[in-house]
């Protein structure tokens, strides 16, 4: 019993912004980049529970770049993954590290050219993520009536 060949129509793979808040989600993965001005980053793709997506761009040799770098890390600790004594670099070893580890992520609207989107804006820790007050789909789940 075979079929008839029929050409799929429409996007195999639609793409889905989060929403404005904060979730947990898992980094998908990670590529080495590097920005307009030739600085090296890590481009992270996140997913969320609901199949979201987004993009997180951590740029090395920047004023904050340990500081994010040390947020991300907290929020992987948090979800459960101890942190292991490497060095924390623009390198493989930590694109390895970080790829499908568990995180929160605050998602805000930002400016980009001129059209405000949901981003990525911060990676956070169990206590922020906890004291947000702008969790989304904040409705009760249908089970918990």
């Amino acid at each position: 019993m075979g079929f008839s060949y029929k050409r799929p129509v429409g996007e195999r793979n639609t793409y889905k912004n989060f929403e404005v808040g904060v979730y947990p989600a898992v980094i998908k993965k990670v590529k080495l980049a590097k920005t307009k001005a030739d600085k090296p980053k890590f481009t992270i793709i996140v997913n969320g529970k609901n199949e979201e997506s987004g993009l997180y761009n951590l740029v090395f040799g920047i004023e904050f770049t340990e500081k994010n770098f040390n947020y991300l890390l907290a929020s992987i600790e948090d979800n459960g993954t101890e942190i292991p004594d490497i060095d924390f670099d623009y390198n493989e070893e930590t694109v390895k590290f970080l790829t499908g580890k568990n995180v929160y992520i605050r998602v805000e609207l930002s400016d980009w050219n001129g059209e405000f989107v949901p981003t990525i804006t911060e990676f956070l820790n169990e206590e922020e993520f906890e004291a947000a007050d702008e969790l989304p789909g904040t409705e009760p789940d249908s089970n918990s009536q």
